[in-house]
């Protein structure tokens, strides 16, 4: 049939947009169900994070004044393990960027830090905690963060992450840890009298004495530990949360451009393949007009060629 390579052409095209179609909405299920789950364990954030921040007193300093009275700064930034999820990525490199100096340290957690942060910054970038995200987020790989911060010589850890709003909006937030001494002489300075800390009755009853009146030099570093990890814990959650409603909303649109390509090719598919048929048809219907003219005024051929 002559035209057949274009026909050929849409249909091949059509099957394929159908095929991506089918993907495209099978990875939206899948990461709905994931995303309605860590929706319920994140639901108890702001119960356990608001004790952690009496205790860690998180600082709401301007960065620029934060980064002068610190020596050397870690920075944790939480991104995403795959693609597709709008710009929570880009945002978090942007803001990296900005702040970044000398005295600046990166400790990223997910794959995507790992494969831009060494190239976007060289000098500042350490090393990355990988965590595949087939288990929901524990305490066990908040601890597990912790341990890898006390590897580094910092003044002030910022744990950076996307904290969820809702579903289409989710923005940049962040943690200011202050290192375990500067904390521990903040403690021991209200403490002793009528600080925040003792009123709020979240030190003052901790066992610093064992049972045979020896100081128990750990249990403070421990309870710091313990709220750090719930500090990073909580921010896991959110950003994993955050990275599950951005997919969600990146793979709606790449359904709607989908949807609309599959259409277009559908449609021109159907009227290639009706003016093929018409065509054919108008040489059929010639052919035989002319044939049946031919027989009227007495022309015979014998042989049709």
């Amino acid at each position: 049939m002559p035209g057949g390579g274009k026909l050929r052409f849409w249909k091949e095209k059509l099957d394929g947009y159908k095929k991506y179609h089918q993907i495209v909405k099978t990875i939206k299920m899948v990461t709905l169900a994931k995303y309605r789950q860590t929706i319920a364990r994140t639901k108890t954030r702001d119960e356990t994070l608001r004790y952690s921040r009496k205790i860690l007193d998180v600082a709401d300093e301007d960065e620029s004044d934060l980064a002068d009275k610190s020596n050397s700064l870690l920075f944790v930034p939480f991104t995403t393990n795959r693609g597709s999820c709008g710009n929570l990525n880009s945002q978090m490199f942007r803001y990296l960027e900005e702040v970044s100096s000398p005295k600046m340290e990166i400790l990223a957690i997910g794959k995507k830090g790992m494969d831009t942060l060494p190239k976007l910054l060289p000098d500042n970038y350490k090393r990355t905690i990988i965590n595949d995200m087939k288990q929901a987020m524990s305490f066990q790989f908040a601890a597990y963060v912790v341990d890898h911060m006390e590897t580094f010589d910092w003044d002030r850890a910022q744990i950076i992450y996307s904290r969820f709003h809702q579903a289409s909006v989710q923005r940049l937030a962040a943690f200011n840890i202050p290192k375990y001494e500067t904390w521990r002489a903040r403690v021991e300075e209200e403490s002793a009298g009528d600080g925040k800390l003792e009123e709020d009755y979240l030190v003052q009853n901790l066992p610093l004495m064992t049972a045979l009146g020896e100081k128990e030099d750990g249990t403070l570093e421990d309870f710091y530990k313990f709220h750090v990890a719930l500090t990073i814990l909580n921010a896991a959650c959110e950003n994993e949360l955050s990275e599950y409603a951005a997919r969600i909303i990146a793979v709606e649109n790449q359904l709607a451009n989908i949807t609309g390509l599959m259409e277009l090719a559908d449609y021109t598919y159907n009227k290639t393949r009706k003016e093929l048929i018409t065509a054919e048809l108008l040489e059929i219907i010639g052919t035989m007009t002319a044939m049946v003219s031919g027989e009227s005024s007495g022309l015979k051929k014998e042989e049709f060629w």
